[in-house]
């Protein structure tokens, strides 16, 4: 199953998975937040929680440079990232939600044509 990422999320992880590989040690909460622009250390600190929940990266506890990339999502050579623009129920109705900066990336495979795409998640059981 894809691993859903928000684009800051994903651009977390591209930052620290390229600065381990050209330094040697990951990034402090610091410099992610400048590299991607985001002046809140707290914002860095959710996301990076975030991702450790959904397994992506692994935290050291009082280690100052300890996040380590553990699982890269799987993406194919040919995919794209589309927008999640919602939920469908499987089974009961759900209430809207939309959510401006969530995607996920799929195989291109999945997308005929060139027109505009988008997701919409299952929630639920049928």
């Amino acid at each position: 199953m894809a691993v859903t990422l928000y684009k800051r999320q994903r651009q977390i992880v591209e930052f620290i998975s390229q600065f381990i590989q050209k330094n040697g040690y990951s990034p402090t909460l610091s410099e992610i937040a400048h590299a991607i622009g985001v002046s809140s250390l707290a914002t860095i600190h959710e996301h990076l929680q975030a991702l450790e929940k959904k397994g992506i990266i692994r935290k050291f506890d009082g280690v100052i440079r300890g996040i380590e990339v553990v699982d890269r999502p799987s993406v194919e050579l040919a995919s794209l990232e589309l927008p999640i623009l919602g939920y469908i129920a499987a089974g009961r109705p759900i209430e809207p939600l939309t959510d401006p900066n969530a995607t996920m990336r799929v195989s291109s495979s999945m997308v005929s044509g060139k027109k505009r795409a988008f997701v919409l998640q299952v929630k639920g059981d049928s």
